[in-house]
């Protein structure tokens, strides 16, 4: 267990789902949890601008939502004033190198690079990423973290 201590997390889209999808979503408490502290000033949540667009699509394909309930995600997600950061030159550069490191996608790498450049660790629930990134302990499970 991680305890839940950190200024700030990377939350990648896997965590961000969990948010809006309520059946047979595995660690939901968790993520709701995280969100909750965010919320509530304890800590913050920063994430790639990739994160807009994979949340809904994500929710798009898992569900066929429609297009209003997508749109309330957004809003949801706007609402929640997550410190978004874009994809600058540096953000790419890491991208690249984290990608090439751990064969990961960009779309994964991302959420690494960021992690890296910041200091925080980067909260998944991808279970596949988590099985390239074995032994990196800047990325952690979702169901580690420890809220006290």
């Amino acid at each position: 267990m991680i305890a839940a201590y950190h200024a700030g997390y990377v939350v990648d889209a896997s965590v961000a789902v969990k948010w809006f999808i309520h059946e047979g979503e595995t660690h939901r408490d968790a993520a709701l949890h995280l969100r909750g502290r965010h919320i509530e000033g304890h800590t913050r949540m920063m994430v790639p601008e990739l994160f807009l667009l994979e949340v809904p699509n994500a929710i798009k394909a898992g569900r066929k939502g429609t297009e209003e309930e997508l749109s309330e995600v957004l809003q949801t997600i706007v609402d929640l004033d997550l410190q978004v950061e874009r994809h600058s030159e540096a953000i790419l550069r890491k991208t690249n190198a984290v990608a090439s490191a751990y064969k990961l996608t960009w779309y994964d790498a991302v959420y690494v690079a960021l992690a890296e450049m910041s200091g925080f660790p980067c909260v998944t629930a991808d279970e596949a990423l988590l099985r390239k990134m074995k032994g990196h302990s800047i990325v952690v499970h979702l169901r580690d973290l420890a809220f006290q």
